[in-house]
């Protein structure tokens, strides 16, 4: 299959070629009568201008195809950039190059422009182009390429609990209500590491600190600065709710308890996918993490 896989621009030829080679080898990842409607519509698209000229090849089962280097400035760019994602029904794991290579070279870097355009790419060619499969190689590209590097161009209205937590609840202040103050230099210890460690910024308050872990709704105003990166909170919580269980289980509701409690360092909301989805490998950091909250 004529895939072009290293030519992350778009040429018609090399979609033409693919479509033609789909149609005759018929791989298992493409339907035939959707390639054969494909197939018509790039005739139509690329064949020669010039009636005379078209004229004489029309006894030619392979006409000459015109070529065309596709880019953002052609009018009908989402449909040619639809077929060349096409392509990868069969590679998806290179879809995240491609993407990536678009939003630079094509959208110079506007996420929020390249975002409502696949959106939008989706929205109109899946299934008629493209299976579910590469949708949902896009969407994962979403989460993670686009939305991690704190894009809040896509404000979700959040869904509503099941639970009746607010807070990151200690099950020691839940069985003993007394607990901070019989244990107020253990838990200022755990404070004061993980500002000095950056994880926390310096200037939470300790009554702050200590609100996130009691029963009571946080005021929003008052959430603890995380100046950490998404990954090190998504650990700081997992080790708290399901590694040491010092914390109640918030079962799905994990991410949205933990919004209520934590904010960015940029005053920015945190959004559930970003906290779900997140990705880090500093294990050095996950090891302090874990070694300052098991004194709590």
């Amino acid at each position: 299959m004529k895939t072009y896989f290293n030519q992350l621009d778009i040429h018609t030829n090399h979609i033409f070629d693919f479509e033609t080679e789909c149609f005759f080898k018929d791989p298992l990842e493409f339907n035939k009568t959707q390639t054969r409607k494909i197939l018509s519509q790039l005739i139509k698209k690329l064949s020669p201008i010039d009636k005379a000229y078209s004229k004489s090849l029309k006894n030619d089962p392979c006409p000459l195809i015109q070529n065309y280097l596709i880019t953002i400035e052609s009018s009908d760019f989402d449909y040619w950039f639809a077929l060349k994602l096409r392509q990868y029904q069969i590679r998806l794991k290179d879809i995240s190059r491609f993407l990536t290579y678009h939003l630079y070279n094509s959208f110079n870097n506007d996420k929020k422009l390249f975002y409502e355009f696949l959106k939008m790419t989706l929205l109109q060619y899946e299934k008629i182009f493209f299976n579910k499969k590469v949708s949902k190689m896009v969407k994962k590209y979403f989460n993670s390429a686009l939305f991690s590097i704190e894009h809040t161009f896509c404000k979700t209205v959040p869904r509503k609990p099941k639970t009746d937590y607010n807070t990151l609840l200690l099950k020691s202040y839940q069985n003993e209500v007394f607990f901070f103050k019989k244990n107020i230099v253990v838990v200022m210890d755990v404070w004061s590491a993980l500002k000095k460690d950056n994880f926390i910024s310096k200037e939470t308050s300790f009554e702050s600190f200590k609100n996130i872990f009691k029963d009571q709704l946080v005021d929003p105003k008052n959430r603890v600065i995380w100046t950490g990166t998404n990954k090190e909170l998504q650990w700081f919580v997992k080790y708290l709710v399901y590694e040491s269980n010092k914390v109640v289980n918030l079962y799905n509701d994990i991410w949205l308890v933990t919004i209520k409690c934590f904010i960015k360092s940029d005053g920015k909301e945190f959004t559930e996918s970003q906290l779900r989805n997140a990705s880090g490998t500093l294990l050095k950091r996950k090891k302090t993490i874990e070694s300052v909250l098991s004194n709590l």
